[in-house]
C-alpha cells in the first residue's frame, strides 16, 4: 500500500476503532512503518475536544495538571500538500496522545482499508519533525506496544 509512508495523512471511511467504538470517518497520520515487524505506527486525529480558546495554538501542548497532551493543527493552516494542492484541516484538529498513538498490524490494516483509505496529504518535513518531537515529549501517553516496537521514536 503506497500510501503507508511516514508523514502521510490518510482519510479512512468508517474507521473501526480498536476499542469497539462506533465506526466513523477518520483522519490518521502514519508516524512510522516497520516492515521487519509488520507494524504501522499511527495516531488518530480529532476535532471533538474542548480546549479553552486562550490555549488554542498550533503545535505541541503538554499540561499534565490539566490532562492536556496533544499536538494541535490550527484550522485553515497549510500543513502539507497532495498532488500539488495545499492541505489544511477545516476545524482545529488535534492529535491526542492518550490511547490514540498505536502500533497496528500492517497486513490487517492493508486488508481492511486497501480500497477505503486514501492519502490526502504529505505533511511538510519541518511540521512532521515537530509532531515526532511532541510524541517524544508525551511518550508516557503512548501505547506500551508502540513504545516497544518503535523505540527510536520515544
Amino acid at each position: 500500500m503506497d500510501i503507508l509512508k511516514p508523514g502521510n495523512i490518510l482519510h479512512v471511511k468508517d474507521y473501526e476503532f480498536e476499542n469497539g467504538g462506533e465506526p466513523r470517518d477518520k483522519y490518521l497520520i502514519v508516524i512510522d512503518v516497520s516492515e521487519e515487524k509488520s507494524l504501522l505506527l499511527r495516531v488518530l486525529t480529532t476535532s471533538r475536544i474542548h480546549v479553552p480558546e486562550h490555549k488554542m495554538m498550533h503545535g505541541c501542548r503538554k499540561e499534565p495538571e490539566n490532562g492536556l497532551h496533544y499536538f494541535m493543527f490550527e484550522k485553515a493552516r497549510c500543513i502539507g500538500t497532495h498532488e500539488g494542492n495545499d492541505f489544511f484541516f477545516v476545524k482545529h484538529t488535534f492529535l491526542l496522545f492518550r490511547n490514540n498513538i498505536k502500533a497496528v498490524e500492517l497486513e490487517a490494516f492493508i486488508r481492511k482499508y486497501i480500497n477505503i483509505a486514501r492519502c490526502v496529504c504529505t505533511i511538510e518535513e519541518q511540521e512532521f519533525k515537530r509532531i515526532k518531537k511532541c510524541i517524544r515529549q508525551n511518550s508516557d501517553m503512548a501505547d506500551r506496544s508502540a513504545k516497544r516496537s518503535f523505540p527510536h521514536l520515544f
